[in-house]
């Protein structure tokens, strides 16, 4: 679940106030906090200042450790209102002092895509927007190099080149990069365009598929494509991390909109990558067989589609071809002269393919895992569609269940449920529902657990059977069903029975658990219910309650003002 914890520092969000605190401590927003970039940053920074970090998946799934200065917030960024119901909670919570907006969406296509467009740019307008109201110091954008061109030989991308690719990607980033500008003046902005970030374990996908090719000597895995010359800058995360920290406390002496490059004084080629990374590999000198470009462009093309004939998934696409012996040269002087920082000479990435070939030789499972992960990109994820439906339509649904449940002919299924005051019993059915979508949200069951031996036992001591308490699971259940029936356009049968069924029938299984042990106790342990905690005074219900309102809920706190449940 998303943990909710007070930043140890609280921000004056008042214009014009003094605050008195060392800045490189102050919180930080982070986007795409579950990505490779982020997860670093995170990991690196949480010990430092807290953190609000906002990303697509669950920071279980993300296996991002719980602590104290992490809040971790699931929320899709292009989704405007989600963004600010997040804005309104940080600013609750303290407010913060930077935001690094990481999330992006990139896939190797090379094709049009809608998450392009909602992602990359709208979701970077809305951070703006948020960065404008949490009137934050500074707003990092991380774009990148590859939204330029490729240079032509001796000609070198400065801090004032135009990001002017002509691919999907590179086309968003320009329009975020232009969107940036336009707020620079209310919210100072430093866009920085990163080389192609690598770790110890890789993690960049493009040298992920060399590096796989060549760790298996074959004549295949000698073959270079053209003259070998295509060339790129590599900058290690770590080195990106020094980067975004000095920004970060040069931030008051640096202009209201800048531009800055993360990368090394110079590109690799792809002849210098195979002869290093062959060199630790096998201690011994590997002479690739060089292809033209016609020829490698026609086996490229060629092995893509058998590739994807035999079900079998291939990195190279046929419009790589294009950049056969092409080279993306920079000229970072600027950006070292400015912020005083440049990438350390022992992590450029000649030096660092000795500890990726350790890192892949000595531990090929865990080095697949990571990498086979880069490859998945996923635009949408429908645990958050489903969230975002659920919330909107809160009302009506829970309009709907009320009204089934209390109706005259469901008697002899919901007897003690029809004995409640209606509004209480509203009460009850909207924390199911809650709780329903928070778990489906996070794809994290842990907090049914302690919510099943809250309700089992007050139920159990007021006499209800547990098939009532079932069935009235199995209602919310299907009233979800069938309103999230009526978008096909969005969910098939397998993602509600995924989400919606197989977490009801977690919640039922766990009730029952809770009754079968509440049953095997002695008679004379069985609590009588006036002894029982009510439910409206129960510390570990409301902080549930209080952990499932989180964002953007509708209260469900204040109805225990109002009597015994």
């Amino acid at each position: 679940m998303a943990v909710f914890s007070e930043p140890q520092h609280q921000l004056s969000n008042t214009p014009g106030s003094i605050i008195k605190m060392n800045t490189n401590s102050l919180p930080l927003v982070i986007t795409g906090a579950s990505g490779f970039i982020g997860k670093h940053v995170l990991l690196a920074e949480y010990r430092n200042r807290p953190l609000f970090c906002i990303a697509r998946r669950s920071r279980q799934e993300s296996n991002i450790p719980a602590d104290p200065n992490i809040t971790w917030i699931t929320v899709d960024i292009s989704n405007q209102d989600r963004v600010q119901e997040v804005t309104d909670y940080i600013l609750q919570h303290g407010g913060a002092g930077y935001v690094l907006h990481l999330a992006g969406y990139y896939d190797f296509d090379n094709q049009e895509h809608p998450a392009y467009e909602a992602t990359n740019v709208r979701g970077t307008e809305n951070m703006l927007k948020m960065a404008r109201a949490l009137q934050v110091r500074r707003f990092i954008f991380s774009s990148s190099l590859a939204a330029c061109s490729f240079t032509p030989e001796g000609a070198y991308l400065t801090e004032n080149s135009l990001p002017d690719a002509d691919i999907p990607y590179g086309r968003s980033k320009k329009m975020a990069e232009a969107v940036i500008r336009e707020y620079s003046g209310e919210v100072p902005c430093s866009v920085v365009r990163l080389a192609a970030v690598f770790s110890d374990w890789c993690e960049y996908p493009p040298l992920y598929s060399l590096l796989r090719m060549w760790s298996t000597l074959g004549p295949m895995s000698r073959v270079l494509p053209g003259k070998g010359e295509s060339a790129l800058p590599y900058i290690h995360v770590k080195d990106l991390i020094g980067l975004f920290n000095r920004i970060i406390e040069k931030s008051e002496k640096l202009p209201g909109f800048g531009v800055y490059l993360a990368a090394p004084p110079r590109s690799v080629t792809h002849l210098e990558l195979f002869q290093t990374a062959t060199h630790y590999l096998y201690s011994r000198e590997i002479h690739p067989i060089r292809i033209p470009k016609p020829l490698a462009a026609l086996g490229m093309a060629l092995r893509y589609f058998l590739g994807r004939l035999l079900g079998r998934d291939v990195f190279e696409e046929p419009w790589m071809a294009a950049y056969i012996d092409k080279q993306l040269n920079v000229d970072p002087s600027a950006t070292y002269q400015q912020l005083g920082w440049q990438p350390k000479h022992r992590r450029q990435v000649l030096r660092r393919l000795l500890f990726l070939t350790e890192n892949m030789s000595n531990y090929p499972n865990n080095w697949k895992m990571r990498n086979e992960a880069m490859l998945q990109r996923v635009a949408v994820r429908e645990n958050i569609l489903i969230y975002d439906l659920l919330h909107d339509l809160r009302p009506v649904i829970l309009d709907e269940i009320v009204t089934e449940a209390i109706h005259p002919e469901k008697s002899h299924i919901f007897p003690n449920y029809q004995q409640k005051e209606k509004r209480l019993l509203r009460w009850y059915i909207a924390l199911n529902y809650q709780l329903l979508a928070v778990t489906i949200r996070n794809q994290d069951r842990s907090m049914i657990q302690n919510y099943a031996q809250q309700i089992a036992s007050r139920r159990f001591a007021e006499g209800f059977a547990v098939r009532e308490i079932q069935a009235m699971l199995m209602l919310i259940g299907e009233t979800v069903n069938k309103y999230l029936a009526r978008q096909p356009d969005f969910f098939n049968y397998q993602d509600l029975d995924n989400f919606i069924n197989l977490t009801v029938q977690y919640m039922a299984d766990e009730i029952e658990d809770s009754y079968d042990e509440l049953a095997s106790r002695p008679p004379g342990d069985v609590t009588r219910v006036d002894d029982v905690q009510d439910l409206s005074n129960s510390e570990v219900l409301k902080q549930l309650v209080h952990q499932l309102e989180e964002i953007g809920g509708d209260p469900l706190e204040s109805e225990f003002d109002h009597g015994n449940s």
